[in-house]
């Protein structure tokens, strides 16, 4: 067991859920300009693991209704630890693989950090990654299985001028290469770009016929 501080919040965190992502650099500044003109009162934190995320919305945003959504129940007993320590009510947990078990349930704003690391890369991480669940990390010869399914659905749950926030890492060059057509915004950071994108619903409507094709390949 392990203590991580993001967003201002700390987190507890162990191996069965991969450490938070720079995403929550976003939260604290209110994911300007991404959100600007944008009313958001329900988000999802997909593939929440240890919470970091969704808790650290529910803390900044308290009018927010929240879903951290994640498969593993090891995971989602660490998130709601978390939760029920930082006190945030407004934060509520679900098990689902993906969008699967959230029929119903739209959202101003999606988050997510899902696994993306590639299969080569997983298996040559150094030893410190080892305490990170591997179903947190590894998602095929691209890193992309997850995230093709991800942009596939996502419109399903996102309402019209809803915005998808997904980090990606170094499979960001992947993904520009198989939709080169998708206006995905690469997040800038203070130390450069970190692999995060955000995309609009529509955008991902416009380009479905695609996506939907490319995610069909994957396992």
């Amino acid at each position: 067991m392990a203590f991580f501080e993001g967003s201002g919040v700390r987190h507890f965190v162990d191996h069965q859920a991969a450490i938070a992502s720079p995403i929550a650099e976003l939260i604290e500044c209110g994911f300007e300009p991404w959100l600007a003109g944008r009313d958001v009162h329900r988000a999802l934190d997909l593939c929440t693991g240890s919470g970091c995320i969704a808790i650290a919305m529910g803390h900044y945003y308290p009018n927010w209704e929240v879903d951290g959504v994640d498969l593993s129940d090891e995971a989602l007993s660490l998130a709601e630890e978390n939760k029920e320590r930082l006190q945030t009510p407004n934060v509520t947990l679900l098990k689902s693989d993906l969008f699967n078990g959230l029929t119903g349930r739209h959202y101003d704003l999606i988050v997510t950090n899902p696994p993306y690391v590639t299969n080569d890369e997983t298996d040559a991480l150094p030893k410190e990654y080892s305490y990170e669940p591997e179903m947190g990390l590894r998602a095929g010869d691209d890193g992309l299985d997850l995230v093709l399914k991800i942009l596939r659905d996502a419109p399903l749950h996102l309402s019209e001028d809803g915005l998808l926030i997904c980090e990606v890492g170094e499979s960001e060059q992947h993904l520009i290469k198989l939709l080169p057509e998708v206006d995905f915004a690469w997040v800038e950071f203070k130390v450069g770009q970190m692999g995060i994108f955000a995309v609009e619903c529509r955008e991902l409507i416009a380009h479905s016929a695609r996506i939907t094709e490319l995610a069909a390949q994957r396992p």
